[in-house]
């Protein structure tokens, strides 16, 4: 058993080489970090700056998109992340074929800053969040219910990504950093832990942030709540005909 388990640690370590040698030259994580972060900042700071006479029914807007966020997260996490979809391999393929076989539940812990390529989302990933899903929020929040809930709703945007891309590198932190000993931080990670478990990923703990959807859907792993899983799904399968 002993040599067994060495022997898919000394594989696991070769494909992490594999994985980190792929990693461009050239990579600065500090940029990494900080270009998503300055520029969701930005866009944070402008959208409150363009709030005028607020009325407070207006502040609804705030939960309301935090909770859409929440549900996103959890969707794309579980039909884009862990499954192959049409125009989105590449996708798949970072997360789930590199990210999740350098990061198992017994080691969550990146070894090196370059490793945030592995962690964080693509620098321009952002920029795409803000085109394709952040200003169409906003343009058709401003038309329908004015421009305060729009800018409330795109600053409300940008806390979410943030807190998302924050949150996860926290968690592939070595546990020893001072963020992974904060208590939010290691109740959070744990949920997280447990989706980096190689029979789990596919099916528990899917949010990051927060585990809303996770409770809402029942997917938040517990050994009673897989049990009951895999009993359902045998009771499902098709018997043989015995001749």
């Amino acid at each position: 058993m002993e040599e067994a388990a060495r022997d898919l640690a000394s594989i696991r370590d070769e494909k992490r080489a594999a994985i980190v040698a792929e990693i461009p030259p050239g990579y600065s994580p500090a940029f990494h970090l900080a270009f998503p972060t300055l520029l969701g900042l930005s866009v944070l700071v402008a959208s409150l700056l363009g709030i005028a006479a607020l009325r407070p029914i207006e502040l609804l807007t705030v939960p309301i998109t935090l909770f859409a966020g929440f549900g996103f997260e959890w969707r794309a996490h579980k039909d884009i992340l862990h499954r192959r979809m049409p125009l989105l391999g590449v996708i798949y393929e970072r997360h789930e074929l590199s990210h999740h076989v350098i990061y198992t539940d017994r080691d969550m812990a990146m070894k090196s800053p370059r490793e945030m390529w592995l962690i964080l989302m693509p620098p321009y990933a952002i920029v795409l969040v803000f085109l394709t899903l952040v200003l169409p929020l906003g343009i058709g929040l401003s038309h329908f219910l004015g421009t305060n809930v729009a800018m409330l709703g795109v600053a409300t945007s940008m806390v979410f990504f943030l807190s998302y891309e924050w949150l996860h590198l926290a968690y592939h932190l070595p546990p020893e950093h001072p963020i992974s000993r904060l208590g939010i931080i290691s109740l959070l990670r744990e949920h997280h832990r447990r989706h980096h478990e190689p029979r789990l990923m596919k099916r528990w703990n899917f949010n990051v942030t927060v585990p809303l959807f996770d409770w809402l859907h029942r997917t938040t792993w517990s050994p009673e709540r897989e049990a009951a899983w895999r009993a359902r799904r045998a009771s499902r399968k098709p018997t043989r005909a015995v001749p």
